[in-house]
C-alpha cells in the first residue's frame, strides 16, 4: 500500500506545478519585474540559461514541443536580445543558442520577485523549517531528474 504522504505530496506538487505554470501568475510576474516574455519564453530561456550552448531541436526535444514551435520562440527571443545563436563549429546545419547579458539580468529579475514571493508566504516560518524546505524541494528535484539537465530551472 503506497505511503499516504506520498499522495499528499503528488497533490501539493501539483497544485504548486500549476500556480507557477498560471497565466495570472505569469503576468504578476511580468509586472513586478519589467520583463517581458511569454510563459513559453521565460520557460526556454532559464534552459537556455541552464544548459549553456543548446540548439533548437534539443530543446524542443526537452519541453516536448515541435522543432518549429521552438524555432519560433528562440526567434522571438533572439529578437529581444536575450539570447544568441552561433553556428555550430562540428556541423553548420546546426545552431546553438545561449543567453546573453539581458537574457541573464531578465532572469535575475524573475529569480529576485519568485524569492520575495517566497519570503512573504513562508514569513511565519523559521529559518530551520525553510532551510529543511529547500533542501528537501532540491533533494527531489535532483532525484526525478538525475541525468536531464535542460530540466533544472534558474528561474
Amino acid at each position: 500500500m503506497p505511503d499516504a504522504s506520498l499522495g499528499d505530496l503528488a497533490r501539493a506538487l501539483n497544485d504548486l506545478y500549476r500556480l507557477s505554470g498560471s497565466a495570472r501568475f505569469h503576468a504578476r510576474t511580468m509586472e513586478a519585474t519589467g520583463v517581458t516574455m511569454s510563459r513559453s519564453g521565460l520557460r526556454f530561456l532559464s534552459l537556455v540559461a541552464d544548459a549553456g550552448p543548446v540548439s533548437a531541436s534539443r530543446l524542443a526535444e526537452s519541453l516536448d514541443l515541435s522543432q518549429p514551435t521552438a524555432s519560433r520562440v528562440l526567434q522571438q527571443l533572439e529578437t529581444d536580445g536575450l539570447v544568441s545563436r552561433q553556428v555550430s563549429n562540428s556541423d553548420v546545419r546546426v545552431s546553438h543558442h545561449r543567453i546573453t547579458r539581458k537574457g541573464r539580468a531578465a532572469l535575475e529579475r524573475v529569480h529576485r520577485f519568485h524569492v520575495d514571493q517566497l519570503t512573504e508566504a513562508l514569513a511565519d516560518v523559521d529559518a530551520s523549517r525553510r532551510a529543511a524546505l529547500a533542501t528537501a524541494v532540491t533533494e527531489l528535484v535532483g532525484r526525478l531528474h538525475r541525468d536531464d539537465v535542460t530540466t533544472r530551472r534558474t528561474a
